[in-house]
């Protein structure tokens, strides 16, 4: 199935975390985004489920996927389409979001938004990891 060998998220300052995260898996990933307005949160632009092995296949054809790798691709081991080799270990390494990359990309209103990601590893839920963020003028 897989293994996450490391998850861990720390505190840079009051404003920035950094994610560290290192697994053994053949997986999918199911994201979508959310905007926090009253009433809580709500669904926001995207809801989408990603085979990561198709996505590397062809990364053109995964617009939305792709744009959210560029912001992560220096920071990861993950740049081949499958399979990979038993043992290998996939990492995301002292990655932090880029505030003015992302609102570049993704011109958006000023406000909370949170992405909510589910991993799945054979077709079964194996992890979750959610977060959030402030945008203000």
């Amino acid at each position: 199935m897989g293994s996450i060998n490391n998850c861990t998220i720390k505190a840079i300052d009051r404003k920035h975390n950094m994610i560290n995260l290192a697994a053994f898996v053949n997986f999918s990933i199911h994201f979508k985004i959310l905007k926090r307005e009253s009433g809580g949160w709500h669904p926001f632009m995207y809801d989408i489920s990603v085979d990561i092995c198709k996505f590397f296949v062809n990364r053109r054809a995964f617009f939305i996927p792709n744009l959210i790798y560029s912001f992560i691709k220096p920071f990861t081991n993950v740049n081949h389409t499958c399979p990979y080799p038993g043992g290998s270990e996939l990492r995301l390494w002292n990655w932090t979001p880029d505030e003015d990359g992302v609102i570049a990309k993704f011109p958006v209103d000023h406000g909370q938004y949170g992405m909510h990601t589910i991993w799945y590893v054979n077709k079964v839920m194996a992890l979750t990891i959610n977060g959030s963020v402030l945008f203000y003028k």
